[in-house]
């Protein structure tokens, strides 16, 4: 009996739990965006009732619990962290009938990202594993995401600066080959922290050359790997856009990639799509980089996009 009691409490808040998702379900930062708008279109400030000046106890009207719920869309937008509430909040503050409140919008937005570029108290695990190692095991996307980077720029200093240097080899060999060498030096350095997939087939067939899998973290890291020789000018731009942003990295749950270039020397210069400049190979990396930063917008789901350069002629010079 008092295990079909235990068993009919558990099934009842499973439900309750099945429910509040379906309520709470509307609250994501698009809806809420629209949802506040609307209401400041027909709940209009000006019209609002000041309760504050008045001394004595009241009992709510219509017109308060509308006001009430127009504001409580913006604090439910608030606790939304991420680069969608971010954006969410400066076109609200853009759009707002009431001028005044404008800028006060604008510092919440900015509030908020400088919350989320705020770096997350590390557990005591992570602690000591910095302790004993100068480095930490990533607990979520992000952390996976800056790990990544932070592999990558050690290979890119260790090809154009290191005394041990393989640039030469990479230099002479296939884009394949270049592919399997880099995954295979991230995968030495894992320690652990992470797993190294190469080609990893997706649902609608495509393969990104690199992915970062870390331990207990249901959202890889892509790499997209192109020798920038190989590439005409727009079409890198391009590549960076419709395959690493468009296709890669379209499941919600990974929201960060990494776009690794590889130059060899043997082309430059390269040109900015719609634009004169004439590159270099340093100069194509901060360029592809603006270039995100541009068409961020367009990309609410994907808060970053790292791009690297490795310069194999450096070391060689």
């Amino acid at each position: 009996m008092i295990f079909v009691t235990h068993l009919f409490i558990g099934r009842v808040a499973e439900r309750r739990g099945e429910k509040q998702y379906k309520r709470d379900k509307f609250k994501n930062p698009a809806n809420l965006k629209t949802l506040y708008l609307l209401m400041h279109e027909y709940i209009r400030r000006e019209e609002d009732i000041n309760r504050f000046a008045e001394a004595v106890c009241y009992t709510p009207e219509l017109r308060d619990e509308a006001q009430d719920a127009r504001e409580a869309l913006l604090n439910a937008l608030k606790a939304i962290p991420g680069k969608e509430t971010y954006m969410a909040l400066v076109e609200i503050a853009q759009k707002h009938h009431d001028k005044s409140d404008r800028p006060w919008i604008m510092l919440d937005a900015k509030t908020l990202a400088e919350q989320d570029g705020d770096m997350g108290a590390w557990s005591p695990e992570q602690i000591i594993d910095f302790n004993n190692q100068q480095e930490r095991t990533p607990r979520n996307h992000k952390e996976l995401a800056e790990l990544a980077i932070l592999r990558l720029l050690d290979l890119k200093d260790d090809l154009e600066q290191g005394d041990s240097s393989n640039a030469s080899l990479l230099m002479q060999v296939k884009e394949i080959e270049v592919r399997k060498y880099i995954a295979n030096e991230l995968d030495k350095t894992a320690h652990g922290r992470y797993s190294i997939q190469q080609e990893y087939e997706l649902a609608d067939g495509k393969k990104p050359d690199i992915r970062f899998q870390g331990n207990g973290i249901d959202a890889p890291v892509p790499v997209e790997l192109k020798i920038a020789d190989n590439w005409k000018d727009q079409k890198l731009f391009e590549r960076l856009e419709n395959q690493l942003c468009g296709d890669y990295l379209r499941d919600n749950r990974s929201g960060r990639g990494i776009f690794l270039l590889v130059y060899r020397g043997e082309k430059q210069p390269w040109k900015v799509p719609e634009r004169d400049d004439r590159l270099n190979f340093d100069h194509l990396i901060a360029a592809l980089q603006n270039h995100w930063a541009q068409i961020s917008p367009r990309f609410p789901n994907i808060e970053e996009i790292k791009v690297i350069g490795i310069d194999l002629t450096k070391r060689m010079s």
